[in-house]
């Protein structure tokens, strides 16, 4: 992966209603290309995900998510095209730093995102209250993929060696050796 997705959806968390928010992401062929070059895949078929965003406490918020996507990657065996389907639920708790205030929520740059690395359940602390939906279901989708994609049934196996293969370098000073 490479650069940025060049795909975004954000939402302003003080506009979230008391009852919580829900909200669908599904995009479309342009910005499915966009995604697949920045995930080094041949293709993304298809991504929907349905995101529910509450509030727990004032100031933090719990992020919940469900995704499904189509992808084709190539084979590390023949190259030939892999097609598999992604599905993936889970959950970010995000807290806004004390000095958020809503006049950060003009600004047209994303919020910087600093992860509290001691505890894993940690909330992510945000500078703006407005922040991108979408970048954690492009993160765990890049997590889900599978590394070494192969065809049911492929198998690499290591080329045969030949009985009368010329000597090589090393076998030629292995002979010197021994004289």
């Amino acid at each position: 992966m490479s650069g940025n997705p060049q795909f975004s959806s954000f939402y302003d968390l003080t506009n979230l209603p008391d009852q919580g928010a829900g909200v669908t992401i599904a995009p479309g062929a342009e910005e499915r290309a966009q995604i697949a070059a920045w995930l080094n895949i041949d293709s993304l078929e298809g991504l929907k995900a349905s995101i529910k965003l509450s509030r727990t406490a004032s100031g933090r918020f719990l992020y919940r998510a469900h995704f499904d996507a189509d992808v084709v990657q190539a084979s590390v065996v023949t190259l030939e095209p892999v097609y598999s389907h992604l599905s993936s639920d889970f959950e970010r708790s995000y807290q806004l730093a004390p000095n958020t205030s809503r006049s950060s929520r003009k600004r047209t740059t994303p919020p910087v995102v600093a992860l509290n690395q001691e505890d894993e359940d940690a909330s992510e602390f945000v500078d703006s209250p407005v922040i991108d939906i979408a970048a954690p279901i492009l993160e765990e989708l890049s997590l889900a993929l599978d590394p070494y994609p192969r065809r049911e049934g492929e198998a690499f196996a290591q080329p045969e060696r030949a009985e009368n293969a010329p000597n090589n370098p090393f076998a030629i000073l292995k002979k010197l050796k021994r004289s």
